[in-house]
């Protein structure tokens, strides 16, 4: 294992109010961004939140890959093996926890995005450059959107994600819950379908392979935005196997998530790839085709279990346009990887103990109705006035849904609840090492920050 200091370059800024959104970095900096380690930190003065504020935040360059991480083709041509993306990765946030966001970055700080979330809400980061320099743009989420475009979640269909009887966990060890010095690992396998290499990429030909990669690794250090800060976990990408050819299980196009998607993805794992070294596995799905639609659905509970049914599964039908952020889509799958670790929906969930579910009342918030029929909250519905990124809806929630069912407050917050977070934090604690790795790398000795 090897050792890396921790090392903390302060970027400057010029003129940094100059634009609302906008940083402007002085560019003798920029050589010290570029040259970030795996490992090391920033920190980054005046950081734009979007809507008129501005924070200080400190970033970590962290490596989404599990030591032997292999990304595979598999298609007519047989297997064959890819390069890991070369995307530079950075997680951070403010001394408060106010404000949290991922920054990612071709070599030589080229294609620059990120994304993130404050009390104002979620956000944008993009780049532009001028005689001056490199200028960080940030802007609301919505924003960052084609004008007109609404991305629509669709709901599962009920049967599964957090509603009916949860599969049976694995023998719980004895644990004491306690926080760890340094993150745990959660390995995660990754099959990409045809359909989204397809759909979202363009085609199964080297170039399309390398973007979707980029596009993994950017999913990844979104993610670890809540994981590492909120549950101390680490989220690795393991093996990924990308479709190149027909994608070999059946997934329902254009249709929200489903117990028969699970049970499929899930059932072809167990059958054909229980070798596979994991903790949990996740399908991206391109099958949404119209672009701004997204759904998924997962086991609750389900750690470390290669079973077809009631297993470590997720299945996430991703937004396919290529103008919806990677950030949208980070926000569907990692709650449904947090329904695999053991978090049911806000608005079925119990506030007082945050393990409870489903309940109809003093739930954890009261943000979507759609689902009373299975036990869960069904009265007027409005947005959160407390708790993390309110009145946003946290990770678990579907406050960011509308219609005739729900509360339309916005992107959720880059957060798990506080009231989740102690329950899924037990879950953890008793899981790990029988299952998560009791370390996910040395560069988190000292923590994230």
């Amino acid at each position: 294992m090897r050792r890396l200091l921790a090392l903390t370059f302060v970027l400057g800024c010029v003129d940094a109010l100059a634009a609302r959104h906008e940083l402007a970095l002085q560019p003798t900096r920029v050589d010290a961004l570029g040259a970030l380690r795996t490992g090391e930190a920033i920190a980054i003065d005046d950081f734009p939140d979007g809507y008129g504020g501005r924070a200080s935040l400190r970033f970590t360059r962290i490596d989404i890959y599990a030591a032997g991480a292999r990304l595979l083709t598999r298609g007519p041509g047989g297997e064959h093996e890819l390069p890991r993306s070369a995307r530079i990765e950075l997680i951070g946030r403010d001394a408060g926890d106010q404000v949290r966001a991922q920054l990612a970055f071709d070599p030589g700080l080229r294609n620059i995005t990120g994304a993130g979330s404050g009390p104002p809400g979620a956000f944008a980061v993009s780049a532009r450059t001028d005689a001056r320099g490199l200028h960080l743009v940030v802007q609301p989420s919505d924003e960052a959107l084609p004008k007109g475009v609404v991305p629509q979640v669709l709901p599962d269909d009920g049967s599964v994600m957090g509603l009916g009887t949860p599969p049976d966990p694995l023998p719980l060890s004895a644990g004491g819950g306690d926080v760890a010095a340094t993150p745990r690992g959660a390995l995660i396998a990754v099959d990409v379908d045809h359909e989204l290499l397809v759909n979202r990429f363009g085609g199964t030909g080297a170039s399309n392979l390398t973007a979707a990669s980029n596009w993994i690794a950017d999913l990844f250090a979104t993610m670890n935005v809540m994981y590492v800060r909120d549950l101390d976990v680490m989220l690795q990408q393991g093996t990924t196997i990308f479709r190149t050819g027909a994608t070999p299980y059946s997934i329902a196009a254009n249709a929200s998530a489903s117990n028969t998607d699970l049970n499929n993805f899930g059932n072809y794992w167990q059958a054909n790839h229980a070798a596979v070294d994991r903790d949990f596995t996740m399908l991206l799905s391109g099958q949404m085709t119209s672009g701004f639609s997204a759904s998924g659905i997962a086991w609750i509970n389900s750690y470390c279990n290669k079973n077809g049914n009631g297993g470590s599964y997720s299945v996430n039908k991703v937004f396919t346009s290529s103008q919806v952020g990677v950030d949208l889509s980070a926000r569907i799958v990692g709650h449904e990887l947090g329904h695999n670790f053991g978090a049911a929906h806000t608005h079925c969930t119990s506030a007082s103990n945050g393990a409870t579910w489903p309940v109809s009342s003093n739930t954890i918030d009261v943000c979507y109705k759609g689902e009373a029929g299975s036990g869960c909250y069904g009265g007027a519905v409005s947005c959160p006035t407390s708790g993390p990124g309110h009145p946003l809806g946290s990770l678990m929630s579907y406050c960011n849904t509308g219609g005739s069912n729900g509360a339309n407050c916005g992107q959720n917050a880059l957060q798990f609840h506080p009231t989740q977070i102690t329950t899924l934090m037990g879950y953890i604690a008793s899981h790990t090492p029988a299952c998560l790795s009791a370390t996910a790398d040395v560069i988190f000795k000292n923590g994230f920050d």
